[in-house]
C-alpha cells in the first residue's frame, strides 16, 4: 500500500545479507524457463498507474510498463534520470519553483512514435482531472501548478511549482508517463489547460465528454486489457488471469536498447516476468522449493528462518535482506465512537506488546518505532519520544478515566454512549492470507481482554479491505507503508484533506496538525525541517491515529541462477527486470 512517505538524508549504507548454498550449475539437465516468477499474495488491483492504489501493483508490476521521468537507483536510493535526459534545473524564487526537463530523444512507444510534451502534458493532466479516480496520486502531487511547453521544442518543458520539500521527487516519479494517444484518443483533455484542471475548472467538472473520458479512463478494462494497457516499459501486458497469474513479455524492439548502459532501468534480461498468485503462503512456500516460483517475500517469519532447515531450499536459493524503507503500525478509526477519546488510544498502546511482537513474530528481526519517522533518519528522529510500555494496570485506568467500567459484571467495560449502552467490543481487520498480521491480532486480541475489551479479528480479501478502509467502516487495521527515498511528507497519510480521498485511513487530524503538515512541505531548509519533524513525532505520539509497531529488513528469497538483483531498500528490494541468469545454468533458447 503504496508508497510517497520517505526519509531526506542519503542512506551511506546499508546491509544486504545473502546466505544459502549456490545451485547446481552444470550438474544436472535442467533447462530453466527465460523468466522470473515472482509470488504475489494477491491479485494486482489494476494497471493504470493513476488510478491503482495498491503497492504490489505499484511497485512490484507497474514499473515494468510504465516509465517516469526520473526514478531511484535501488541500491544507492539517488535520483537518476529514465524518460527525462537528465536531472532538471531547478529554479527557486520566493514560494515558487520552476524546473527545466527534457526528454531522452531516443524515448518512444511501441509504434516508434516519439514520447512527446505532449504525453508528458496529458499524464499530468490525469492526475487532476475531475471524475477521474487519481485520489492516490493527486494529494501527492498538490504542489504543481502549470506546465510550460515550447513550441520550436516539443520535448522540453518547465514544471511550475509551490516551493515544495519533495518537489524534484515527486514531479520526476510520481506521475507514471502515458500515451495520450492509446488512453485520450478524442483529445478530450486538450480542452482544458493543466492550471485550470488544477485550479477545479468548474467548465471541466460538467463537461459531459470529461465525464465520458474518466469513466472510460476509471474502467477496469483500461487497467487489465492486454490491447490498452500501453506504456514505454521494456515490457508489455500478454495476460491477466483472475486467481492465478499476470504475464509481462519483454518488447523485442524496446526503445530503452539504444541507451542500455545508462542505468539499471534500460537493464531488461529475462523474457517473461510471471507475477504468480498464491494467497496461501504454505502453498507458496512449497511452490518455492519445488522451484515453481523464483522470488518470493516471505512475511511469517519463522517460516523464512525455517526454510534453512530445506536441503532443496538451500541448494536452489539465497536469502536477500537489505533495509526496508517501511514501517508498520495498527491504525485506529479516530472518528469511531468506542475509539475517538484519545485516552483509549493511549490505552490501546499500553495494552499493545509491541516487544513481544517483535520477539515472538519477527525472533528479533524488526526495530520499534514510535512514529512515521523512521529511526534510520536520524536527525530528524525524535530520539526523545520513549515507546509506550506494555502496562495493563495503565491502561485500566486510562479506560477508567475515560468512563468505560463493568457495569454488570461480565468482564467486558461498557460506557453510556448517546443514549445507549455500548460494549468495549471492536473489529481488527487485516488482509487474508498474511499470518503475521493475523498473529498480531491474536496476540492482542489476548491483552485486551486483559482490560475488559472484546476483540474480534476479521481477515478480509485485498480489494475488500482496501474498500473498506477507504469507507472508514473499520475500527483497527494493520498497516504496511512503504517509503521513498526522499523528504517525509505526511500529507496523504494523515492531513484531513486525505481522509476521504487519500490514505488518511484513521480520519485523524486537526487544524493544528494540517498546519503543522503543511509547514513542514515547504520549509527547504533541513535543519529547521527537522525541529518540526520532531515536534510532528511528539504529536502523533501522544494523539495515537496509530499504535506504531516496527521497521524491518526484506525477507527476499532469490533462485540462485540469478545475478544483478539490485537488492537494496527501495522496494520491493530488488529490480526484476535486472535479474540476470549466471553463467554455467541452461535457459530455454540458450541452450548450447
Amino acid at each position: 500500500m503504496f508508497k510517497k512517505v520517505s526519509f531526506i538524508l542519503a542512506v551511506t549504507a546499508f546491509s544486504v545479507a545473502l546466505t544459502g548454498c549456490k545451485g547446481n550449475k552444470g550438474g544436472s539437465n535442467k533447462v530453466y524457463k527465460d523468466q522470473v516468477v515472482i509470488h504475489g499474495l494477491s491479485d494486482a488491483k489494476g494497471l493504470n498507474p493513476i488510478t491503482t492504489s495498491d503497492a504490489y501493483s505499484n511497485e512490484y508490476i507497474i514499473p515494468n510498463l510504465f516509465q517516469t521521468l526520473l526514478a531511484y537507483d535501488h541500491q544507492t536510493m539517488e535520483i537518476i534520470p529514465v524518460l527525462a535526459k537528465a536531472r532538471p534545473v531547478v529554479r527557486v524564487n520566493g514560494d515558487l519553483a520552476e524546473m527545466d526537463f527534457e526528454l531522452r530523444p531516443e524515448a518512444a512507444w511501441d509504434n516508434g512514435a516519439p514520447i512527446t510534451v505532449d504525453d508528458v502534458l496529458f499524464s499530468f493532466k490525469t492526475a487532476f482531472c475531475p471524475k477521474v479516480n487519481n485520489d492516490n496520486v493527486k494529494p501527492g502531487v498538490d504542489y504543481i501548478k502549470d506546465l510550460k511547453t515550447y513550441p520550436d521544442n516539443n520535448r522540453k518543458f518547465t514544471v511550475v511549482c509551490n516551493k515544495y520539500i519533495g518537489m524534484e521527487d515527486g514531479v520526476g516519479y510520481d506521475i507514471k508517463i502515458m500515451p495520450e494517444a492509446v488512453y485520450d484518443p478524442k483529445q478530450t483533455l486538450r480542452k482544458y489547460t493543466l492550471s485550470s484542471l488544477i485550479s477545479g475548472n468548474a467548465q471541466a467538472t460538467n463537461d459531459p465528454s470529461i465525464k465520458e473520458f474518466a469513466d472510460n479512463f476509471n474502467s477496469e478494462k483500461v487497467a487489465r486489457d492486454t490491447s490498452l494497457v500501453k506504456g514505454s516499459g521494456a515490457y508489455r501486458l500478454v495476460s491477466f488471469e483472475t486467481g492465478q497469474r499476470l504475464i509481462l513479455e519483454r518488447k523485442p524492439n524496446w526503445w530503452g536498447d539504444k541507451v542500455n548502459k545508462e542505468n539499471e532501468y534500460f537493464e531488461a534480461y529475462p523474457k517473461r516476468l510471471v507475477f504468480e498468485t498464491i494467497n496461501d503462503f504454505n502453498t507458496a512456500l512449497t511452490a518455492l522449493v519445488d522451484e515453481k516460483l523464483d522470488f518470493i517475500y516471505v512475511t511469517p517469519v519463522k517460516e523464512y528462518i525455517e526454510l534453512d532447515n530445506s536441503p532443496k531450499f538451500k541448494e536452489n536459493f539465497v536469502k536477500s535482506e537489505p533495509q526496508m524503507l517501511s514501517y508498520q503500525a495498527i491504525g485506529i478509526n479516530n472518528k469511531d465512537k468506542i475509539l475517538s477519546d484519545v485516552k483509549v488510544r493511549q490505552a490501546l498502546c499500553y495494552l499493545t506488546n509491541v516487544d513481544q511482537i517483535i520477539e515472538k513474530i519477527l525472533y528479533g528481526k524488526g526495530v520499534r518505532v514510535v512514529g512515521s519517522i523512521l529511526p534510520m533518519k536520524k536527525d530528524a528522529y525524535n530520539n526523545d519520544i520513549k515507546p509506550y510500555p506494555y502496562d495493563v494496570e495503565k491502561a485500566k485506568a486510562l479506560l477508567t478515566e475515560a468512563g468505560w467500567a463493568d457495569s454488570d459484571g461480565d468482564g467486558v467495560l461498557d460506557k453510556t454512549i448517546d443514549g445507549q449502552k455500548t460494549k468495549f467490543e471492536v473489529t481488527f481487520n487485516y488482509n487474508a492470507g498474511n499470518p503475521l498480521r493475523e498473529t498480531v491480532g491474536l496476540l492482542i486480541q489476548q491483552t485486551f481482554k486483559q482490560a475488559g475489551i472484546t476483540l474480534n479479528i476479521k481477515p478480509l480479501d485485498w480489494s475488500l479491505y482496501l474498500d473498506e478502509l477507504k469507507k472508514h467502516n473499520c475500527q483497527l487495521f494493520y498497516q504496511s507503508w512503504v517509503k521513498q527515498p526522499r523528504p517525509d511528507d505526511e500529507k496523504q497519510i494523515f492531513h484531513t484533506s486525505s481522509a476521504n480521498g487519500g490514505s488518511n485511513y484513521m480520519n485523524y487530524g486537526t487544524a493544528k496538525t494540517d498546519a503543522l503538515i503543511d509547514q513542514i512541505r515547504t520549509e527547504l531548509d533541513v535543519p529547521k525541517r527537522n525541529a518540526l519533524y520532531k515536534e510532528w513525532q511528539q504529536i502523533t505520539h501522544d494523539e495515537v491515529p496509530y499504535v506504531f509497531l516496527f521497521n524491518q529488513n526484506f525477507r527476499n528469497c532469490i533462485h540462485s541462477r540469478f545475478e544483478n538483483t539490485k537488492a537494496g531498500p527501495v522496494y520491493p528490494g530488488a529490480w526484476f527486470a535486472a535479474f540476470k541468469v549466471k553463467k554455467g545454468y541452461k535457459v530455454e533458447g540458450q541452450e548450447k
